[in-house]
């Protein structure tokens, strides 16, 4: 969920798909009905805080 940036309510996703592994397009829709904006986003991964343990068979 992302806040609309014209008015700062909350939206909703109306459809994303991945430009890259780490980063992702997302459409948004305000739900807000005085409102209603629809706007893009660029989503990506900043940095990877910790690992699980690779466990050997």
């Amino acid at each position: 969920m992302m806040r609309c940036p014209i008015c700062r309510k909350s939206s909703h996703t109306r459809t994303s798909r991945y430009l890259t592994s780490n980063t992702k397009e997302a459409y948004y829709q305000c739900q807000n009905i005085k409102c209603s904006s629809t706007f893009k986003t660029l989503e990506s991964i900043a940095k990877v805080l910790s690992r699980p343990e690779i466990i050997k068979g």
